[in-house]
């Protein structure tokens, strides 16, 4: 079962999640933790809503590389809007100490979403709850609220450049090291394919942000690796329409991560054409831009949509 303690955080762990956004002290989200079913915890940083009423909880899931860290501005942005804010820290990444870069499956990996779902309706005191997913969490949540056993009511699904349709992969070579490494040894480390931090930001500081974040995941074993393209397989093979709640799509111009057009191809079949579409004159990273304020708006509007629904 699935449980939560609050931590006090230390100072260390408060630069961690503030880096990439620069957050008042009342602001600060509060760390608690995660117990998985298999024993493993980790993170779920915790923003309190702000103002009346008090809107539906937001489970926030980033990237492959990322952690919430990352993304606390935009999570402080939909905390403002009245939300109860869940950034839960995907295993192996992020703070988390514990087999760094690994999980055994697909299935575990959406059976962690299940529980940070679980963690978050308890914590919140609800019966539904708002999804968010950024880059490589998008496809994680995608691949989740498309799947036909999910038991959580899902108010609105939204995928800000969601790493379903890849323009950056892993090399030819190494794809074959890590079929190899399946059988022989699974837990083997590749590298993650986006070293180069101008993949995500053209904000020089942003990079400089990036070069220097002892947090970001750059190595993923080969059993992750293979469980990432074990999502794909299972999103692919959900019916259209599988996504019924209101489903919004923000997608970055300038994106050199995400192949946007086919994105924007699968995520509509998904949502049997009914998803919202936004782009950005932006890159990847819509948090890293000098300007974020159409962002954070545009992503409280769509939790506003899923409200009303």
């Amino acid at each position: 079962m699935a449980g939560g303690k609050v931590n006090a955080m230390t100072d260390a762990e408060k630069a961690d999640v503030s880096w990439a956004a620069a957050l008042a002290a009342s602001r600060m989200p509060r760390r608690e933790v995660l117990r998985l079913g298999d024993g493993c915890q980790t993170s779920v940083f915790v923003h309190a809503p702000a103002g009346s009423p008090r809107r539906m909880p937001v489970l926030y899931v980033h990237g492959i590389q990322s952690h919430p860290g990352w993304f606390v501005g935009s999570a402080a942005a939909m905390a403002g809007a009245g939300h109860q804010v869940f950034q839960v820290t995907r295993r192996g990444s992020g703070d988390g100490a514990q087999a760094r870069g690994d999980a055994k499956s697909a299935g575990q990996l959406l059976e962690d979403v299940q529980e940070a779902c679980q963690f978050a309706l308890t914590g919140a005191g609800g019966d539904r709850l708002h999804l968010v997913g950024v880059s490589w969490g998008g496809k994680l949540l995608a691949a989740y609220a498309a799947h036909p056993r999910r038991t959580v009511q899902v108010a609105s699904l939204t995928l800000v450049a969601p790493g379903i349709v890849p323009a950056v992969d892993v090399p030819l070579e190494a794809k074959l090291a890590i079929v190899l490494s399946l059988l022989v040894a699974p837990h083997r480390r590749f590298d993650i394919p986006l070293s180069d931090v101008e993949l995500f930001t053209d904000n020089e500081a942003m990079r400089e942000y990036l070069r220097r974040d002892p947090l970001r995941l750059r190595r993923a074993t080969a059993r992750f690796l293979y469980a990432s393209r074990r999502l794909d397989a299972m999103r692919r093979a959900c019916p259209s329409g599988s996504l019924s709640m209101p489903t919004t799509l923000m997608l970055a111009r300038r994106d050199r991560i995400i192949n946007n057009r086919a994105t924007l191809q699968e995520v509509q079949r998904l949502a049997g054409g009914k998803a919202s579409v936004i782009e950005f004159d932006a890159a990847h990273t819509l948090d890293f831009e000098p300007h974020v304020e159409p962002f954070h708006q545009a992503l409280c509007s769509a939790l506003m949509r899923g409200e009303s629904s």
